[in-house]
């Protein structure tokens, strides 16, 4: 793997030299904030925090209104310092804006061996196993899976090392293919939630705010969203690389905030129409 890697950076130096070049319009910025964000995690963390509040919508819509007006402020915190920095780091510059040298020095080895290749690696995994599930495989851990985690990480980095323009344009479009089934969920699961009386009777259960208070399971499923707003940070390093970017990258983390809240309200609310509150009381 790192003898490909080598390979493939010797490549894009041949091909695209050192300068990085202003490819990435607003559109693309956008779409990467919301695609980096919008995953897995809403799939299965949407369930937990109906677990949590134990069906209770007003108490689960508002924990994802916590977590969704923290990356709001994130976002506009950060589109403030790239309205007024750009250069090539994106978030280690601008903790050296604010922090000073050191720190961001710290902080970009942090994200070079930790946070980016842990996150990367996790996305390869999780992709490789649903993959491998899609195929009728059981072999979801071992060998095949890791294989095939591999072929994932050395395929993104080929596709955005060798045709960042490919890349930008399959951002859009994955993010878009991501957006669909969450839109669907969102109308399908509320008309039916509204025939079967699940989403009326969700805002109407005030049982587990009686019995324990508001408390434990809000804190409970506000952690749970966290990890399902996870990685639009990320989008930040971006940059160097996009058009007008002290413009457009303010504009497409705080737009793409919007739409990530929004989205995963309503895919929620569409979620709980098909589960019974008895069911989760159990």
């Amino acid at each position: 793997i790192y003898f490909i890697i080598f390979i493939l950076n010797l490549t894009e130096g041949l091909y695209m030299g050192t300068e990085l070049k202003k490819k990435y319009g607003l559109i693309t910025a956008i779409c990467m904030v919301v695609g980096i964000v919008i995953g897995s995690g809403v799939f299965f963390k949407a369930q937990n925090v109906l677990q949590y509040t134990q069906g209770n919508m007003p108490l689960g819509i508002l924990a994802w209104v916590i977590g969704g007006i923290v990356i709001i402020v994130c976002s506009y915190n950060f589109a403030t310092l790239a309205n007024k920095y750009e250069k090539v780091n994106g978030l280690v510059d601008y903790a050296e804006a604010t922090m000073g040298k050191k720190y961001a020095y710290m902080l970009g080895w942090f994200a070079t061996t930790i946070y980016y290749p842990g996150m990367t690696s996790v996305l390869a995994w999780v992709s490789a196993r649903y993959t491998l599930v899609l195929f009728g495989s059981d072999d979801i851990t071992g060998g095949l899976c890791l294989a095939l985690s591999c072929f994932y990480l050395c395929l993104s980095y080929a596709i955005n090392a060798l045709s960042p323009i490919v890349a930008g344009k399959f951002q859009v479009g994955s993010t878009a293919v991501k957006l669909v089934p969450l839109i669907i969920m969102a109308i399908v699961g509320t008309i039916v939630g509204l025939k079967n009386g699940n989403t009326v009777a969700a805002f109407q259960t005030w049982d587990l705010v009686e019995q324990t208070g508001v408390g434990a399971p809000l804190f409970a499923a506000v952690v749970a969203t966290a990890f399902a707003y996870e990685g639009w940070i990320i989008a930040t390093s971006i940059n160097a690389e996009l058009k007008n970017s002290k413009k457009n990258l303010p504009i497409a983390l705080v737009v793409g905030a919007l739409i990530i809240v929004a989205v995963y309200i309503l895919y929620y609310i569409g979620l709980a129409g098909g589960a019974k509150i008895a069911d989760l009381k159990d």
